[in-house]
């Protein structure tokens, strides 16, 4: 399969960036849109660990994934649902290429989930603004590992369904007393094990919605939903086909360090490209800023802070925005969405909400 050389391609479009002066603020974009879809996005997730104890243990159980509203109105969705596709790993074995060199599904109107797919009943989003999940205990987490992620707030979300057959102590203890139960994720499991395994190397998210009057565990529960992951008919390998037309974003990531035995798990049509991860270095992948969009929306050009300085690995937000910093001097950040996520990320050092 022929692969995305990333060092070239961020090259050129760093080249190819539009050029926008600080002082060009001709009018704010058209960003009103209350649809999910192409507002509603992925904006950043850190799951690779790297976090120590005071005792100088590893720790990486402080898993989070931050959606974010791209528009200047609310978006209310209800069924709004998370999940993986096969393999965990990029650079692992991937038994869904055909002959050709093709992923079995790239034509098709479907995408395979793995393990289980997370979703909530209801949701808003206020403009501008996250939604944390919390994959992995919605606690605070600097008091088990000092330099860990806190999410204990109270307005962030808890993947957490422990009657489920998620029940693992340790992936899923009970979340911080302050969130309230409606913030809590849901999950349709159909995989094994007691914890929803998510790669901490290479990971991929997809974010979806189910139709008015399709409910999830009953969609996933359906036999008629079923894929085999690399065709093997075994427990290990059952995924849940979902339709692409319910997707509205998806991420793809390849372990920084094994870009050449990596291979698309997603389809051109939902990441035409892939963002850089790696393990054990407390790294976030983040969404990179539409320069030209932040800087003309609004009073946006006296809050917006530069000399953006936490890509890590290379990689950089071109804009050179700090993004963070920014937002907490009152921006309104409109991040980039060209469904390719060899433009629209970058590796960033450290989790952005500390």
């Amino acid at each position: 399969m022929k692969k995305l050389n990333f060092l070239m391609i961020a090259a050129a479009m760093t080249i190819g960036l539009v050029s926008c002066s600080k002082e060009d603020n001709a009018g704010s974009p058209v960003v009103d849109n209350t649809d999910v879809k192409g507002n509603l996005i992925i904006k950043e997730f850190n799951v690779g660990g790297g976090f120590k104890t005071t005792e100088g243990k590893s720790y990486g159980w402080c898993k989070a994934i931050v959606l974010y509203n791209n528009s200047s109105k609310p978006i209310t969705a209800t069924n709004l649902a998370i999940g993986t596709v096969p393999p965990g790993n990029a650079h692992a074995n991937n038994g869904n290429y055909d002959k050709d060199g093709k992923l079995v599904y790239e034509n098709a109107d479907w995408l395979p989930m793995t393990y289980a797919i997370w979703y909530i009943p209801s949701i808003t989003v206020a403009p501008f603004s996250d939604a944390v999940v919390a994959i992995n205990g919605a606690i605070d987490h600097t008091a088990l590992a000092p330099d860990a992620i806190n999410l204990a707030d109270p307005s962030y979300y808890a993947m957490y369904e422990p009657e489920s057959q998620y029940n693992n102590p340790n992936a899923y203890p009970a979340p911080f007393e302050g969130i309230p139960t409606a913030n809590y994720w849901k999950g349709a499991i159909f995989g094994l094990g007691n914890a929803w395994a998510v790669s901490i190397m290479s990971p991929n998210f997809v974010l979806f919605q189910f139709p008015e009057g399709v409910d999830p565990k009953t969609y996933c529960a359906d036999k008629t939903n079923v894929y085999y992951d690399g065709g093997k008919e075994t427990a290990a390998n059952y995924c849940v086909k979902i339709k692409k037309s319910w997707v509205i974003d998806g991420v793809e990531t390849y372990r920084s360090t094994m870009l050449d035995l990596s291979f698309k798990r997603l389809t051109a049509d939902i990441d035409a490209g892939y963002g850089l991860y790696n393990s054990n270095k407390q790294y976030s992948a983040y969404r990179n800023i539409d320069e030209k969009a932040t800087v003309n929306y609004g009073d946006n050009i006296a809050k917006l802070v530069y000399n953006y300085a936490d890509g890590v690995e290379g990689t950089t937000d071109p804009s050179g925005i700090d993004a963070a910093a920014s937002a907490k001097n009152g921006a309104k950040i409109i991040y980039q969405d060209t469904n390719n996520s060899t433009a629209d990320f970058h590796l960033r050092k450290g989790w952005s909400l500390k």
